[in-house]
């Protein structure tokens, strides 16, 4: 397996960890190893949202700074070897997530403006009053 295979499925694994965080801390449900697994959203405090992300961003920020400089260093030429095909599977992604972000902002942005054009119980708003408002679907 090449250096970039090794670096890419570590990365992958490191982000499911970080992923499977998230779900344990935002749900409740199953009992796993003393956290909460299950598809119901908590409500959480902000500054326990806050402190979730800083320390989830910490985490993955040392995995990764881990996961590459350990890449570097068993491969034979001292770093992930690069060619062609990265670069434009690399830049093909860099768009993709462009017009993701562009997407999403437009469509956060019309739902506000629709709901405060036309409001009506067709048109549900986030409830901005919940930490968790934005992403349960209750009135």
């Amino acid at each position: 397996m090449s250096g970039t295979e090794r670096y890419a499925w570590a990365s992958l694994l490191v982000w499911l960890t970080a992923l499977a965080f998230l779900f344990a801390k935002f749900t409740t449900g199953i009992e796993v190893f003393g956290s909460s697994l299950g598809l119901t959203i908590v409500e959480l405090p902000a500054a326990k949202l806050l402190g979730t992300y800083v320390s989830l961003t910490i985490f993955v920020i040392v995995l990764e700074s881990i996961v590459a400089s350990v890449t570097a260093t068993v491969g034979q030429t001292g770093r992930v070897d690069k060619d062609e095909r990265d670069d434009r599977i690399n830049a093909r992604a860099n768009l993709a997530a462009y017009w993701f972000v562009a997407a999403a902002l437009n469509i956060i942005v019309m739902h506000v403006l629709a709901s405060a054009a036309f409001g009506g119980p067709w048109n549900r708003q986030f409830n901005l009053s919940s930490t968790s408002g934005i992403a349960s679907s209750t009135r």
